[in-house]
C-alpha cells in the first residue's frame, strides 16, 4: 500500500442504516429540498441507508466543497435513486452527495453532534482534521448554508445574492426504483458497477453482510463504533462483539493517525480507514479461522455466538503478535509490517500472524523467543529478504506462504545451529534494481522522509533486556530483573525493559522448569 494518502470526510454518521430484507415496497416520488434534511424535519427522520451501501467516507474535501459550491451556482446535479419501505426512504445510489446536503444543512462534517453519537464519541485525529479543513474553506469561500439561509432576510440583495438564493432553494432531483428489496440490492449493484468498480472485497462483503466472519470483520475494522452491523444480536454477544472488536483494533491499527514519512511509530496492520483496512480485516479472519477464502453462501448468524467465537479467536492470536497484553511479543512494525519505503506490507502482516499461530499451537514460542533478536537482523539485514518474496510472489494472500516458509526456515536454521550463509542459501542476497522506482516521481520526497524515520527507529529502537530483540518503546514491559517472589525489590538497580511476553511468558516458563533464565547473547 502506498504512503499517500487522501485526506478524506467522513459523512458515514449523516444517514443511519437498516435493512431492507422482508421491508414492503412501497410506490414513491417527490424531490428533496435539501430544508428537509436539517436534523428533526420529517423527511430527514424517513431517510435510510440500506445495510449494503459503502460507508460513506470516501470524498475528499475539494469532492464536497466543489458539490456545495455547484449547488449554490445553480449547476447540474445528478439525481439521486430512492427506494421507498415500510416507512423508510433508503438512498441506493447519491449517498455521498445526499450525505454532503446533510453534512452542509448541519454542520457536521464528521465531528458535529451526529458524528460523535454514531462514533460513541471517539472520533479519530484525522477525522476531525478533515472536518476542520472541509470547514474552513466552506467559510472562506462563503457557502455555509447558515449564512446563504440569511440571504432572504436581507432588504436588498445582488443580483448574485438573488442568484444563489434562488439556487439553493432548488430541490435534488430524485429518480425511484420499483421493485421489492432484491431489485433495490440489484440496482445498487448494477448502478455503482457502471460508474466505478465495486472493490471484490467490498462486493463480497456486501452479498455475504450477515455471515459470521463479515460481520466480524465490520466490527475490528471500526473498533466497534459506527453502524452496528451486529446491533440486532443478543444483547450480550452485542457487548463480546464490541469487546473484541476494540481489543483487536487497538492491538493493530493504532496509532490510527500515524504515518511513516511524519512517525517512528506504526500501526501492524496498517491504516484501518482505507479499503487496504477493510480488506486486511476480512482476510485476518479469516486465515485465522481457517476459513475456505470468500465462500458464497455462509450461513447466517442469527443471534451474535458465531461471530463473537470468530473474534474470540481472532483475538487469541492478534493478542501474541501486538499490543499490551501479557502474552504479547509486541512486533516491531519496522521489522515485519512495513518496507524500508514506508509501505505497509499485507502479505508480511498475514503471513506472521498466521506464523504466531503456529508457533502457538506447536508450542514453539519459546524457542521464538530464544532465537528472536538473530531472526530480525536476519529480515532487516542484507537482501531485505520479505522484499524479495513479495516482488517474487506478489501481494496479499500470493506471498503468505513463501513467507511462512523463509521465517520458518530461519527459526529451524538458528535452532539447529546453522550459519547465516546456509540458511539463507536458497535466497539471493541482493534485489534487483530494476524494481527499485525512479527518485523524480512526485511521491519519491515522502518515500524518502519515510524511509529515514524508519531506519531511524531501527537504529534507535532500545533491545529488550531478556530475548535482546527490538523493541516499541510504547509497548515495554516494565520488568523486575529478579523476581518479586524470589525477594526482588523494586528500586531502581532491579528495573529493566522487556517484551510482555518475555517478562511473562518466557520467564515464567523456565520458572516453573525450576531452571534459570537463559542468557541470550545479542547481536553484534
Amino acid at each position: 500500500m502506498s504512503t499517500k494518502q487522501r485526506e478524506t470526510v467522513n459523512l458515514d454518521a449523516l444517514i443511519p442504516r437498516d435493512d431492507v430484507e422482508a421491508k414492503k415496497p412501497k410506490s414513491g416520488k417527490g424531490v428533496i429540498q435539501v430544508t428537509e434534511l436539517e436534523l428533526g424535519r420529517h423527511f430527514y427522520g424517513l431517510l435510510k441507508k440500506p445495510l449494503f451501501q459503502r460507508e460513506t467516507n470516501d470524498w475528499g474535501v475539494d469532492n464536497v466543497v466543489s458539490l456545495i459550491r455547484s449547488f449554490r451556482n445553480g449547476h447540474l446535479i445528478p439525481a439521486v435513486i430512492l427506494w421507498s419501505a415500510d416507512g423508510s426512504t433508503f438512498v441506493i445510489d447519491g449517498a455521498h452527495r445526499l450525505s454532503v446536503f446533510v453534512a452542509w444543512v448541519n454542520d457536521d462534517y464528521g465531528d458535529g453532534a451526529l458524528s460523535q453519537a454514531f462514533f460513541k464519541h471517539q472520533i479519530p485525529k484525522t477525522q476531525r482534521d478533515a472536518a476542520h479543513k472541509c470547514r474552513v474553506q466552506i467559510k472562506a469561500e462563503g457557502l455555509e448554508y447558515a449564512e446563504l439561509q440569511k440571504l432572504t432576510r436581507l432588504p436588498t440583495r445582488t443580483p448574485e445574492q438573488l442568484e444563489w438564493s434562488t439556487n439553493i432553494a432548488q430541490p435534488v432531483e430524485t429518480q425511484w426504483v420499483v421493485g421489492d428489496a432484491d431489485v433495490a440490492l440489484q440496482s445498487f449493484l448494477d448502478i455503482n458497477q457502471r460508474s466505478v468498480e465495486i472493490d471484490p472485497t467490498e462486493r463480497y462483503m456486501i452479498e455475504e453482510r450477515k455471515a459470521p466472519n463479515v460481520v466480524a470483520a465490520r466490527a475490528l475494522v471500526s473498533a466497534g463504533r459506527g453502524h452496528a452491523y451486529w446491533g440486532a444480536f443478543a444483547p450480550a454477544h452485542v457487548e463480546e462483539i464490541e469487546l473484541y472488536a476494540k481489543r483487536i483494533y487497538d492491538a493493530i491499527f493504532e496509532p490510527e493517525s500515524a504515518q511513516p514519512h511524519t512517525h517512528a511509530d506504526l500501526q501492524p496492520a496498517g491504516m484501518a480507514q482505507t479499503a487496504n483496512g477493510l480488506r486486511m480485516a476480512l482476510e485476518l479472519v479469516n486465515i485465522v479461522t481457517k476459513a475456505p477464502g470468500r465462500s458464497k453462501n455462509v450461513p447466517h448468524d442469527h443471534d451474535g455466538s458465531q461471530t463473537s467465537r470468530v473474534l474470540a479467536k481472532v483475538w487469541g492470536v492478534v493478542k501474541y503478535v501486538a499490543g499490551d497484553e501479557p502474552a504479547s511479543l509486541s512486533l516491531h512494525p519496522a521489522i515485519y509490517f512495513w518496507g524500508t519505503t514506508g509501505n505497509h506490507r499485507p502479505s508480511m502482516f498475514l503471513a506472521v500472524v498466521s506464523f504466531v499461530q503456529d508457533l502457538i499451537a506447536t508450542n514453539e514460542l519459546v524457542k521464538f523467543t530464544m532465537h528472536r533478536a538473530a531472526l530480525e537482523e536476519m529480515l532487516v539485514g542484507r537482501g531485505n529478504l520479505g522484499q524479495q518474496i513479495l516482488t517474487r510472489y506478489g501481494g496479499w494472500k500470493r506471498s503468505l506462504e513463501p513467507i511462512k516458509t523463509l521465517l520458518r526456515k530461519l527459526l529451524d536454521g538458528l535452532a539447529a545451529g546453522q550459519p547465516e550463509s546456509e540458511i539463507l542459501s536458497d535466497f539471493s542476497t541482493a534485489i534487483s534494481s530494476s524494481s527499485q522506482d525512479s527518485a523524480d516521481r512526485p511521491d519519491a520526497w515522502k518515500e524518502t522522509r519515510s524511509a529515514a524515520r524508519i531506519r531511524a527507529s531501527l537504529a534507535t529502537a532500545p533491545r529488550c533486556a531478556i530475548c535482546k530483540a527490538r523493541l516499541v518503546l510504547a509497548h515495554a514491559s516494565d520488568d523486575h530483573i529478579e523476581r518479586r517472589a524470589e525477594g526482588g525489590h523494586s528500586g531502581p538497580g532491579n528495573a529493566q525493559l522487556t517484551h510482555h511476553y518475555c517478562n511473562h511468558g518466557f520467564k515464567e516458563h523456565f520458572a516453573q522448569l525450576g531452571k534459570p533464565l537463559p542468557i541470550i547473547v545479542g547481536p553484534t
